[in-house]
């Protein structure tokens, strides 16, 4: 289509002029008087899509004329669209280009660059979508903005990657698309969760779009855009609803995003039902930016309200915790002092028993002995009372000495065992050999199991002084890897028979072996006495068992 304009000048300038155009639809050229000026793109098809794009033509002072000059602005439409021109402006360049640059960057750029942000903000509810999949309202919202911000940037653009026809079917798709998941955000937000609603949602998506791509009438895409308008008031209205009947926090934003939105869909669907001049701004593609960002704070203040009770629920737990590990350490301290007070008692049971079975039973012994001979008017054992009491004595010495031990201390008990034992067997004609090495530590070895083995030591020796008739004793201890043998060997009479030489202390002996683990064997020495061997486990796991007899002690 032509346009003709008449502009009349009452002399030639001298600075050069333009002719502005703030919208034609699709391209356009200008003629003055009769001569073409430049222009951008193509008026052949494929047609340039210049359609919200302002254009400005600079026209030189020699293409003017002094009195009545002749305009022509040729317009050329590429697709079903409000196809015309709107009032042109012809003045100074200096003049027009301020009002050209202004509306340039408000149609183009300004557009650009508020959906540009809406497309990344798209992308970020996305992302929380996807880390959490219940919140479907903050998905259909991200899918919402990202669809209307593409849709928007390939609507101002004028050169498209594809041709016109399946470009402008993908630009109208995912704006309806895009307007119907917004729908679906404020049902969603107002917890509202019904199938049929869904169903004519997304009914919607799919007849608008194949409608407008079969066929494609200027005016049935306005009703399609009024039936969307309808749908998002439905929804709209829900949400409001909801924020006004729970007193929803952060829904003023809500408000305020929803109070921007309905007049610019007015607004807009009024200049496509030419009720508003042909040059108007959109403001969907301002409007459809700020909604989103209210939306967007709504979301954000629910994280952070989550993120407060979560901290407060988590600093709630933690003094709850610090409570119960207070108590707790209060319970276990009653309870460790209630176990050391059992420890003490059970060690004094344990030394009382102890005394009563040792050092008592000798003491009986004694007077026993001694009252026999005051009825009797036998002569007294001196000899016999004499060791019974040293026996007495000396187990008395060593259960005090056991208490002073290390756990596992078996080098330790064996030399408060020579320290205490040693003048006794000089006393009694008996050389003692000191042959133990290096010890390792007997993991078994707490102070009841070292008592237990310094008793079955002491009996060992008692039976050395009393039935051996050794003169020579060698108390030997080495490390075997695998346990401890710890052996007492005489050159005494050796074992003579097995008949009548079991008796209640080979018993006691061999209880207190197997109370701690250990083995216990009598061993016949290379010199003719007797080998009392005792091996302690350092393994954990090791029992116990019959074993090859290893050769004795260098020192037997």
């Amino acid at each position: 289509m032509w346009y003709r304009f008449k502009v009349r000048m009452p002399q030639v300038p001298s600075q050069p002029w333009a002719v502005y155009l703030p919208r034609a639809v699709m391209n356009a050229q200008v003629w003055v008087n009769g001569q073409p000026m430049g222009y951008t793109g193509s008026l052949e098809e494929p047609v340039t899509r210049n359609w919200y794009v302002p254009l400005m033509t600079t026209v030189q002072p020699s293409q003017w004329r002094e009195g009545d000059n002749v305009v022509h602005v040729r317009v050329v439409s590429g697709y079903v669209s409000r196809n015309g021109l709107s009032p042109i402006q012809v003045g100074p360049l200096s003049m027009l280009a301020s009002t050209y640059k202004l509306r340039y960057w408000v149609q183009m750029e300004g557009v650009q660059v508020a959906n540009v942000a809406l497309a990344a903000l798209g992308v970020f509810m996305l992302i929380v979508w996807l880390r959490d999949r219940e919140q479907d309202a903050v998905g259909f919202m991200g899918l919402s903005a990202l669809g209307w911000a593409l849709s928007c940037m390939m609507g101002v653009t004028p050169n498209p990657w594809l041709p016109t026809y399946p470009w402008e079917t993908l630009c109208y798709t995912l704006w309806v698309v895009s307007q119907l998941l917004l729908c679906l955000y404020f049902f969603r937000f107002a917890g509202v969760r019904r199938l049929w609603i869904d169903a004519i949602v997304y009914t919607l998506m799919v007849a608008i779009p194949v409608y407008g791509a079969v066929a494609p009438r200027y005016w049935m895409s306005t009703v399609l855009y009024g039936t969307i308008y309808l749908v998002a008031i439905w929804s709209m209205s829900v949400a409001l609803w909801h924020v006004l009947r729970y007193r929803r926090k952060d829904g003023q934003w809500l408000i305020t995003g929803v109070m921007a939105l309905l007049p610019s869909g007015v607004h807009d669907i009024m200049i496509m039902a030419n009720q508003l001049p042909f040059d108007s701004v959109y403001w969907l593609f301002y409007t459809g930016p700020l909604t989103m960002i209210c939306l967007t704070v709504i979301v954000a203040g629910d994280h952070a309200r989550s993120r407060r009770a979560l901290n407060d629920l988590n600093r709630n737990l933690a003094q709850r915790v610090a409570e119960r590990e207070q108590a707790l350490r209060e319970s276990f301290e009653r309870l460790a002092a209630l176990e050391r007070a059992q420890a003490v008692s059970a060690e004094r049971s344990r030394i009382l028993k102890d005394m009563h079975d040792g050092v008592g039973a000798h003491l009986t012994s004694a007077l026993r002995l001694l009252q026999t001979s005051q009825k009797s008017n036998d002569r007294l054992d001196v000899p016999m009372v004499t060791q019974t009491l040293r026996d007495s004595l000396d187990q008395l010495k060593l259960s005090i000495d056991a208490l002073s031990l290390q756990p596992g201390d078996v080098e330790g008990l064996l030399a408060s065992w020579r320290f205490r034992l040693a003048p006794r067997l000089r006393a009694s004609g008996i050389e003692l050999i000191w042959d133990v090495e290096r010890l390792p530590a007997w993991p078994h070895g707490q102070p009841p199991e070292l008592r237990q083995l310094q008793y079955i030591l002491f009996e060992g020796l008692s039976n050395v002084l009393q039935h051996s008739g050794a003169t020579r004793l060698v108390l030997s201890a080495r490390d075997l890897g695998h346990h401890i043998r710890v052996s007492l060997i005489d050159n005494g009479n050796g074992w003579q028979g097995t008949g009548g030489y079991e008796g209640q202390g080979l018993h006691t002996m061999r209880s207190r072996a197997q109370q701690v683990g250990a083995r216990m064997e009598f061993l016949p020495a290379s010199n003719g006495g007797l080998e009392l061997r005792i091996s302690l486990p350092l393994l954990a796991a090791e029992q116990p068992h019959a074993s090859p007899r290893p050769d004795l002690s260098s020192a037997a």
